[in-house]
C-alpha cells in the first residue's frame, strides 16, 4: 500500500502537517486552490536557486493570504535592507491578481547538516541536465553528501538514460524506508530533469528518525 499512494499525502493529518491552512465556501474553493497551486510553482520555479524546503499558506478571511517560506538560503530572499523580500512580495501580488493584504514571512532551516529530499533532488537535477552521467551524479552525490543524519534513502531516476533508445529506470538504496508506517516521518520529493535525449524523472525518498524543525529566526514583511 505504501508504495501506491503518495507518501506525504498518505500521512496528511497523522503525522505530516498540511501545507494549506484555510476554509472556503463552494464558491471560492476552486479559486483558492489553484491561487495556492500557482503561487507554489511559480516560487519553486524562480527561486529554486534558494532551497525551498516548503511553503505554507493562510488564509484567515477573504481579503487575508499569508505565507510562510521555509529556505536553506534565505538570506537570498531576503537580498541587502529587504529589497528582494519587498519584490518578492510585489511579485506575489501580481500572481494572485488581487487587493488581498499579503504577509510574507521567511524561516530558515534549523540545521545545515539537515538532508530533504528537496535538496537532493536539486542537487541530482543540477548535474543530470548538466549532461552528467546518472552514474557518475549518483557516485558523487554520496561522496559529497553527509548521510549520517538519515535513517534510510531511495533515489529512482527514469527516462531515457545515458540516451538509451528504451526508456528504463534505476534505483538505488540505502537503509531502512518504512513506506506502510504512519508515523514515519517519511519525506519525498518528484521533479523532471530536461536533457537532451528527453525528460528524466526523479523520485527521492529520505526517512528522517526525527522531525526536524525550522529556526526561530524569520523575516516578515
Amino acid at each position: 500500500m505504501g508504495q501506491k499512494v503518495h507518501p506525504i499525502g498518505f500521512r496528511l493529518g497523522i503525522s505530516r502537517p498540511y501545507l494549506s491552512h484555510w476554509f472556503a465556501s463552494k464558491k471560492n474553493y476552486s479559486e483558492y486552490l489553484l491561487e495556492d497551486t500557482l503561487l507554489r510553482q511559480t516560487l519553486y520555479q524562480r527561486y529554486k536557486y534558494t532551497g525551498i524546503e516548503r511553503i505554507e499558506i493562510f488564509r484567515k478571511v477573504e481579503t487575508h493570504l499569508e505565507i510562510k517560506i521555509i529556505a536553506k538560503k534565505r538570506n537570498n530572499l531576503i537580498g541587502p535592507k529587504r529589497k528582494n523580500l519587498i519584490f518578492l512580495k510585489k511579485e506575489i501580488k501580481k500572481i494572485i491578481a488581487s487587493k488581498k493584504k499579503v504577509i510574507l514571512s521567511i524561516f530558515k532551516t534549523s540545521s545545515e547538516k539537515f538532508i530533504s529530499a528537496n535538496s537532493i533532488i536539486d542537487f541530482l537535477v543540477n548535474l543530470l541536465e548538466k549532461r552528467t552521467p546518472y552514474r557518475v551524479v549518483l557516485n558523487k552525490f554520496f561522496k559529497e553528501k553527509n548521510l549520517n543524519s538519515i535513517e534510510g534513502l531511495k533515489i529512482q531516476i527514469s527516462g531515457r538514460l545515458n540516451g538509451a533508445e528504451i526508456a528504463r529506470k534505476h534505483w538505488i538504496r540505502r537503509g531502512r524506508l518504512p513506506l506502510q508506517t504512519l508515523q514515519a516521518n517519511i519525506d519525498y520529493c518528484f521533479k523532471k530533469a530536461q536533457t537532451i535525449y528527453g525528460v528524466l524523472g526523479i523520485k527521492v525518498w529520505v526517512f528522517q528518525e526525527k522531525k526536524k524543525n525550522v529556526s526561530t529566526k524569520k523575516s516578515k514583511i
